[in-house]
């Protein structure tokens, strides 16, 4: 199954995916971590992340931004259905909704960008994280995590795609153990039952 975990920067995905995949793994399925951007895909993904940490204020269109972010997840779909066939549970953290909601906050045409991302594989089960970010851990030289008010047009947008394609919820708590053990309950309910352990 391919899982999504969606949420604003600084919400804790990282944190959460890879305690997940680790949790996963430890019960007996066969799981695997991803994140996109996949920084590694040549050359869209050296591209983005230099974009994104450049430090300087963003030259490129937004549509034309969003569309380096869509070949990204084009050019590692083969791969992404390589995993699935080998019946992994596959937790990614950010897909195509988050470029849909970065790219509306920013002034791109919803309908534009869903049109970009429709012929990519679509998650099973997506969950959006919501809560407070921890914001001891932003990157200085990330263009987004800075603009405050950039991120809560970001949160309201994936708010809406949330109620829109039926995500699931997950209230991140002040503790990190009880949002992972939130993140499982999730899981058990709506992934485990569709899976086989390796």
């Amino acid at each position: 199954m391919f899982v999504t975990l969606y949420g604003v920067n600084n919400i804790g995905k990282t944190t959460h995916a890879r305690r997940l995949v680790e949790r996963l793994r430890a019960e007996g399925y066969d799981a695997v971590y991803l994140k996109y951007p996949i920084y590694e895909q040549e050359p869209t993904g050296p591209f983005l992340n230099r974009i994104l940490r450049s430090g300087e204020a963003q030259q490129l269109p937004e549509e034309e931004l969003q569309l380096w972010f869509v070949l990204n997840r084009y050019q590692f779909q083969p791969k992404l259905k390589e995993l699935l066939a080998q019946g992994k549970i596959v937790i990614a953290e950010d897909y195509c909704g988050t470029g849909i909601a970065w790219g509306v906050a920013k002034g791109a045409e919803k309908a534009e960008l869903e049109n970009m991302n429709k012929f990519l594989v679509q998650e099973e089960v997506a969950i959006l994280m919501e809560g407070s970010r921890d914001t001891t851990a932003q990157e200085a030289q990330h263009i987004h995590e800075q603009n405050e008010e950039l991120i809560q047009k970001t949160a309201a947008v994936l708010e809406q795609l949330a109620g829109e394609r039926k995500w699931h919820r997950l209230k991140v708590a002040d503790q990190p153990d009880e949002t992972a053990a939130r993140l499982w309950t999730l899981i058990e309910e709506n992934v485990l039952p569709h899976c086989s352990k390796a």
